[in-house]
């Protein structure tokens, strides 16, 4: 899947496409789908296995999710419900391509891939709140020093340059800051403690 500018060139159509769309219902509609498209492409692509099977899999969904838009309680979890009706559109493609080819994994298997995929990708944006939170607690300095080492495209021994510093007193600063943000994540996940 390519990635242009952190998105791909579906979600960038749906951004331009929201952008020029007078319906709030559509709009909406396809804001949630932008949102969500990686999640549903991911549990797609988990199921069919190939990347030219899973853009297949979630044209079809993309149909479905419109056709039953209606249906989805706005303030409920559209992640989920889109989640769930991609691995349905999945599934019977995987049932198309098994009748066809005589090939496949059974229903129950690729429930238990897309039970453990759902529990990963949950998992994740868990530890990506806990991260945001755990960030907010870093003194500002320590904040704007971590976000310039991730935007400069520059090598270790460019940004030391810039900051003025070795790249030894760089790579220590950054790993000091990963390791007490890994601890953060890490005691927030276990307890709900603050570091």
């Amino acid at each position: 899947m390519e990635m242009v500018g952190g998105m791909t060139p579906f979600q960038s159509k749906l951004e331009l496409t929201v952008a020029m769309n007078e319906s709030p219902l559509e709009a909406e509609f396809l804001r949630q789908l932008a949102a969500h498209y990686r999640n549903m492409y991911a549990c797609a692509l988990s199921i069919v296995g190939t990347p030219n099977d899973a853009n297949d899999v979630i044209q079809e969904t993309c149909v479905v999710l419109w056709q039953k838009y209606d249906e989805f309680n706005r303030g409920t979890n559209f992640r989920k419900w889109a989640c769930a009706i991609t691995f349905n559109v999945a599934k019977n493609f995987v049932r198309r391509q098994r009748r066809h080819c005589r090939t496949g994994l059974s229903d129950d298997l690729l429930a238990r891939v897309v039970q453990v995929r759902t529990a990963e990708a949950e998992l994740l944006e868990l530890r990506r709140e806990v991260l945001r939170e755990c960030l907010e607690k870093l003194s500002q300095a320590d904040r704007t020093f971590l976000f310039d080492s991730y935007q400069e495209s520059a090598s270790l021994a460019e940004f030391s340059r810039r900051q003025g510093r070795t790249a030894a007193a760089v790579y220590s600063k950054l790993t000091r800051l990963r390791q007490i943000l890994a601890r953060c994540v890490h005691r927030q996940l276990e307890s709900g403690e603050d570091w």
